[in-house]
């Protein structure tokens, strides 16, 4: 048995919100094809990470730094994510296309959380973040109250601007039944600003042929079309 930590998320009511059934088929996929047990703890995602630095398991849902490569062991890629950018009203460039469109932009983001290296190269330089444990109906209300410019959310890399648009505008939004939100519209970039890939991670030095185990399953799986498969279904 492994210990595996991931990341808490809270609806609007700020009651925790169960994995996804893409995350679910995930981490069976790996128990089966690689022979490992895992036994899931949900905790902040800063709580997580020090717990895996103490070598006290692994995790999974981690993106690269330069920082987090200092300390911890990356898999393989298991999934890449798109990144896109989120704000409110035409007159604050909703036109954004490129990373140097946010020139200045405040962001707004979870306590810890990272898209990956080249935002964490932009981050407070090119772009201002602001970190908290509000949930993500709270970030869609500070855009609208033009308390920040951004929310970057994470999109499969097969989803077009035009499947991001609906599922923000129709569905993610609309479920927050939040009359502040009610009727609002809020903008996609025109392209995604990073391409994040995520993966298991420990901290050096520790369950190196648990690594090992899931890396040799990532390379099969990409391989017979089976990984990827796992996110593209409902």
């Amino acid at each position: 048995h492994v210990t595996l930590y991931q990341a808490e998320n809270f609806d609007a009511k700020g009651q925790q919100i169960p994995s996804t059934p893409q995350i679910a088929r995930i981490f069976n996929y790996f128990e089966q094809e690689a022979g490992i047990k895992f036994d899931i703890v949900v905790l902040p995602w800063k709580r997580a990470q020090l717990e895996v630095m103490h070598g006290k398991g692994i995790i999974y849902g981690f993106s690269k730094s330069a920082k987090r490569l200092e300390k911890y062991r990356f898999s393989q890629p298991v999934i890449t994510f798109h990144v896109w950018a989120i704000s409110y009203g035409k007159d604050n460039n909703y036109q954004y296309s490129e990373l140097k469109d946010l020139k200045g932009k405040t962001v707004t983001s979870g306590l810890g959380l990272s898209h990956g290296e080249e935002y964490e190269k932009a981050k407070n330089d090119v772009f201002i973040v602001q970190e908290d444990f509000i949930s993500y109906r709270e970030r869609f209300r500070k855009l609208t109250k033009k308390q920040s410019d951004v929310l970057f959310i994470p999109f499969h890399q097969n989803d077009s601007r035009n499947q991001v648009e609906k599922f923000v505008n129709r569905k993610m939004v609309p479920e927050f039944k939040d009359p502040e939100l009610d009727g609002r519209t809020f903008e996609i970039s025109i392209n995604p600003l990073f391409n994040d890939t995520i993966h298991f991670a420990t901290a050096k030095g520790h369950f190196d042929e648990i690594i090992n185990r899931i890396n040799k399953t990532i390379q099969k799986g990409m391989k017979n079309g089976a990984l990827p498969k796992l996110y593209q279904e409902n």
